[in-house]
């Protein structure tokens, strides 16, 4: 599954906030309840730990965040906002009078779950908020007794983030369209715009890093037979037709292990991993899939294609040199007459 990168740097950088501020804020309980003489108060020991273990769920969730960047996102942030509001009212429960201090914290909760995750948690933030509060006068008999400061509170924590509602619309209306540029502009970075398959750029990266893994894998170069012909004698625009058509046939034929990228014009590149002995059984198939009549309106015209295959590391541990005999290899399948694909080896063997 791909990762937002835009969101998630954004939930990366909220989680480490909230750990930072957790952190902060359990320091500062700790020297409130000091200062008032309370340290060996039941109520007061049970928000200790209370406060350590919001701690470490913040530490948990921020190192959950990094090492799994996609998985259960929403679940998560839901998961976050309700543990933040249930540690916070249960401390207000404990804290009695010296609560007060940390009712804004509401406020700041309600707001950066808006800013940060979206409408849903915004109003998802506001709802458990309500029932906190009731659960505060309810069983709190200091804060029954003092329920119109809770009221007060109340009141502010919903028209606070209501008057920044509008701006907060702004914000992500602003942010969407960045992210669908953003995401847009990645796209035509990295995707051949015609078949939609890799490109050059991807292929680059993968290749370097399929190098550093120092496994066997084969490096297929694939070339159309006479596609200069197709377009000289019907137009680039079934030109453009039959690479949409290779581009898909190409594709069925592979797994998702392998990969398959558009070089440019008439040049494709496939890469897997397959074992040596499976490579023959797997370009009988790719061979099988591809070369047949295409049609196009009432024009009818062969795909055929020629491969060249070099393999790491028996022909070469340069990405340089593998792609120098895989070049080497397909031109040579290319005059080859009864031959669709040809291994470096072989070339090699009679050299």
């Amino acid at each position: 599954m791909q990762v937002d990168h835009s969101n998630y740097e954004k939930e990366k950088y909220y989680a480490l906030s909230h750990l930072l501020f957790i952190g902060l804020l359990t320091l500062l309980s700790f020297f409130l309840i000091r200062m008032t003489g309370q340290n060996l108060n039941p109520d007061f020991f049970i928000l200790k730990v209370l406060l350590i273990g919001l701690s470490f769920y913040s530490l948990l969730y921020y190192a959950f965040v990094i090492k799994f960047p996609s998985f259960l996102v929403q679940l998560r942030q839901f998961t976050l906002i309700l543990v933040d509001l249930i540690v916070l009212t249960l401390s207000i429960i404990f804290m009695g009078p010296v609560g007060l201090f940390f009712l804004p914290l509401y406020i700041l909760i309600v707001m950066e779950s808006g800013i940060n995750f979206g409408f849903v948690h915004f109003f998802f933030s506001i709802v458990l908020s309500a029932l906190s509060w009731f659960l505060l006068v309810y069983y709190s008999t200091y804060w029954l007794e003092h329920s119109d400061t809770v009221a007060i509170f109340a009141i502010t924590t919903i028209l606070i983030p209501l008057f920044y509602l509008k701006k907060m619309v702004n914000m992500h209306q602003k942010h969407e369209q960045l992210h669908e540029t953003l995401v847009s502009s990645n796209h035509e970075a990295n995707f051949d715009t015609l078949t939609g398959l890799p490109n050059r750029k991807q292929y680059d990266t993968y290749m370097k890093n399929l190098l550093e893994e120092e496994a066997f894998f084969a490096l297929l170069f694939i070339d159309l037979n006479k596609f200069k012909v197709i377009n000289d004698t019907y137009g680039h625009d079934l030109g453009d037709e039959v690479l949409i058509e290779v581009a898909k046939r190409l594709s069925q034929s592979i797994d998702e292990e392998d990969i398959l990228a558009r070089l440019g014009g008439d040049e494709f590149v496939i890469i897997t991993k397959r074992k040596k002995v499976f490579l023959d059984k797997f370009l009988e198939k790719l061979e099988q899939n591809t070369i047949k009549n295409h049609t196009v309106g009432d024009v009818t015209v062969l795909i055929e294609l020629s491969i060249g295959i070099s393999l790491f590391p028996d022909d070469s541990k340069s990405e340089t040199f593998l792609r120098k005999y895989a070049d080497e290899a397909m031109y040579v399948a290319k005059k080859t007459r009864g031959r669709h694909h040809i291994f470096y080896d072989e070339i090699k063997s009679k050299n």
